[in-house]
């Protein structure tokens, strides 16, 4: 039982180090946009707070000394439970929308968070160091139900967040098609890995919990290593991502990709000329083999005001602006692919002069299209 103990203070001791590390770094980048970073080195001060606590459980000599010495210690990390999932939105908000700031409103976020430290301030830190000493010789601040209570309610809290962050992504990313026409590396793709990470960790703990409660065993043990381990992973892969992509922390770049078209619509006519106008620019200068052209430059090039020409493409069209390019990219890879004077090209090689910059985006791309892998189009042709 001591050994079991001993490891699970070890894990909480890696996540505090890791959290504190990357907390450190988030805070030092000084020359970037700093609102994101510092919303989630909150997020991750939180989560070491929380591991604290584990350490201040599990790690039996210490605890020992607390209970004897300060007592009042203990459960300070209760409430920091319910502002872990708060944080990791209002973080996800501060990169999806460009101009966030923190408002009054956000504060509701606050109120699980605040409800629990009244709570655990009139339940245990309100009485007597001597009184607290004996309620812990007893066993907890709580009982077993209300402990399987208030970790449930947690979790649920989690769910929603995650929900809404997702919601907040997916916004996020079709605000990017009708703005860039190459989004992997911008598409927040490993946020919504983040965030699926932090829920089978909280998942994993809930239900080894729950089955703790319902029969006793700890047999279940392997439950709570498995949700260390992937919760180890997931900081890693924060650090990672911010060491790999140090702009992903930087905030969202101030940018058109989410204004309409403002208050002038255009009509049918003017619709159709500037389409007219368009195609002929396509064909004719072909920009779409700019893997990085956005639709800034696409309408300074052809000479189309930006939100016209977003209208044009979303009303006359019926595309926003990455599957509009693609379009084009794909009509081009098609060429190349039937070419018999291009024959030995690989697929990679066209990949790369039609204007995409990553495989598999292009066969995505080119599947979703043509019905087909450019592999068995090139076959089929031939």
């Amino acid at each position: 039982m001591i050994l079991l103990h001993n490891l699970k203070s070890v894990f909480h001791v890696l996540i505090i180090f890791q959290c504190l590390f990357f907390s450190a770094y988030l805070l030092s980048q000084k020359h970037r946009k700093r609102l994101s970073n510092i919303i989630l080195a909150a997020f991750l001060l939180d989560i070491a707070l929380i591991e604290l606590g584990g350490v201040f459980l599990h790690f039996l000599d210490l605890r020992r000394f607390l209970v004897a010495s300060l007592p009042h210690i203990l459960y300070l990390d209760f409430p920091f439970s319910y502002l872990a999932a708060p944080l990791l939105y209002l973080y996800v908000l501060s990169i999806t929308r460009p101009g966030f700031k923190l408002r009054k409103a956000h504060l509701f976020h606050l109120m699980p968070f605040v409800l629990a430290a009244a709570l655990i301030i009139l339940r245990y830190h309100a009485h007597s160091p001597e009184t607290l000493r004996q309620m812990l010789e007893r066993g907890s601040a709580f009982s077993r139900l209300e402990s399987l209570l208030f970790d449930v309610l947690a979790y649920f809290q989690l769910i929603i967040y995650v929900a809404v962050s997702y919601t907040a992504l997916k916004s996020y990313r079709a605000a990017l098609k009708n703005a860039y026409s190459t989004i992997e590396k911008i598409n927040l793709s490993w946020l919504s890995l983040v965030l699926s990470g932090l829920l089978v960790v909280r998942s994993l703990e809930v239900a080894e919990y729950a089955i703790w409660f319902t029969t006793g065993e700890m047999g279940v043990i392997v439950l709570y290593y498995l949700a260390q381990i992937v919760f180890l992973g997931f900081l890693i892969i924060l650090f990672y991502q911010g060491l790999k992509q140090p702009e992903v922390f930087a905030g969202t770049q101030e940018d058109n990709h989410g204004r309409k078209y403002g208050k002038a619509l255009l009509s049918e006519a003017q619709k159709e000329l500037y389409a007219q106008k368009l195609q002929s620019f396509m064909k004719l200068e072909k920009p779409y083999l700019d893997p990085l052209l956005s639709l800034r430059q696409l309408s300074q090039k052809a000479a189309i005001p930006s939100h016209h020409l977003s209208q044009v493409l979303n009303t006359y069209f019926h595309q926003n602006f990455f599957d509009f390019v693609n379009s084009y990219r794909i009509k081009e890879s098609q060429r190349l692919l039937i070419d018999p004077d291009n024959g030995k090209r690989t697929i990679l090689a066209v990949v790369y002069e039609t204007g995409f910059n990553s495989k598999s985006v292009f066969n995505s791309a080119f599947k979703k299209r043509t019905g087909m892998t450019p592999s068995e189009f090139r076959k089929q042709q031939n």
